[in-house]
């Protein structure tokens, strides 16, 4: 390879067994932390850097502006530094250190922004305020914002690799996908890769911020995921919404690491019991897919892992 840009994506995908619905559906789970940061969103920065610089929206040496308290941050840092921009990322300081110390290991700087709970809680105020920072930075000159909830250049990739590369891995035998959202736009582009060949498409959301099905925005621990109506949302793609527990999500991704040896964070623990919930639904002849997030590395002080 030319570049650590090139080692993104095309990761494994790896059939559950101690961890697969009690009903014999097949539960596969790609693990997107085989990406260089330990992160599915690795592709999602990609996307977002090469589209604008296409676009001619970036100037060598420029700042690269984004809000994030998941993984994009890391993300965005590894590539900005692999094209030679600088990197600035806007975080709350709900969200675990050890997000802080990669991004800054990788290159990339830190403005951190007060939240409401402080660690581990989040709440959408917390990342609506994270947006509204990074947006105020982004209008400096030399700067540019990538906005991952409303950017463009995330769902087609999304579509043309992530979607592609499922349908090609399990031969065009799956039925169904699940995953959570946190700008969304990963649901939306597999969906667009995947829907059209008849495939189920689940999203889901915290349940105790369901404000996408109707609920209350509050607090919730599935850290990466948003709690409220992300511009990407898109109710025609997608078949069905699920609202994941937080107790649910961090028991589950105790029991992967436990019993299936997938070192994964919370999210994925949240996407696992979306699907066996999804195999439920439509029977023991399904083949369901869902994403290995990010690693559990980002989750040692905080459970199942720590804290």
């Amino acid at each position: 390879m030319e570049s650590i840009l090139e080692a993104i994506g095309n990761t494994p995908i790896v059939r559950l067994r101690r961890c697969a619905p009690g009903n014999g559906a097949e539960l596969w789970v790609k693990l997107e932390y085989r990406n260089p940061t330990g992160s599915m969103k690795d592709r999602m920065a990609r996307a977002m850097i090469e589209g604008a610089e296409r676009d001619g929206l970036l100037a060598p040496g420029d700042t690269v502006v984004e809000y994030t308290g998941g993984s994009t941050g890391p993300a965005l840092a590894l590539v900005c530094r692999a094209k030679g921009y600088r990197c600035l990322i806007v975080m709350a300081d709900c969200f675990t250190e050890e997000r802080f110390q990669l991004i800054r290991a990788l290159g990339g700087e830190v403005e951190e922004t007060p939240s409401i709970h402080g660690r581990p809680k989040v709440t959408a105020e917390d990342i609506q305020a994270m947006v509204a920072r990074a947006a105020e930075l982004a209008a400096q000159p030399g700067h540019y914002g990538t906005d991952q909830f409303t950017n463009p250049y995330i769902i087609p990739d999304h579509r043309d690799r992530l979607g592609r590369e499922i349908w090609e891995q399990t031969g065009g035998r799956v039925t169904a996908f699940c995953h959570g959202m946190g700008t969304g736009g990963s649901v939306m582009g597999v969906s667009d890769a995947l829907r059209p060949h008849g495939v189920f498409i689940q999203a889901h959301e915290p349940a105790s911020s369901a404000a996408i099905s109707g609920g209350e925005q509050g607090p919730f621990l599935i850290q990466g995921w948003t709690g409220f109506v992300i511009p990407h949302w898109d109710a025609g793609r997608v078949d069905h919404l699920e609202p994941i527990e937080d107790d649910a999500a961090i028991e589950m991704t105790a029991r992967l690491a436990r019993d299936e040896g997938i070192f994964a964070g919370i999210s994925t623990g949240a996407n696992v019991v979306g699907a066996h919930r999804l195999a439920e639904r439509l029977g023991p002849d399904a083949v369901i897919v869902t994403l290995a997030v990010d690693s559990g590395f980002k989750y040692l002080s905080v459970p199942p892992y720590g804290g």
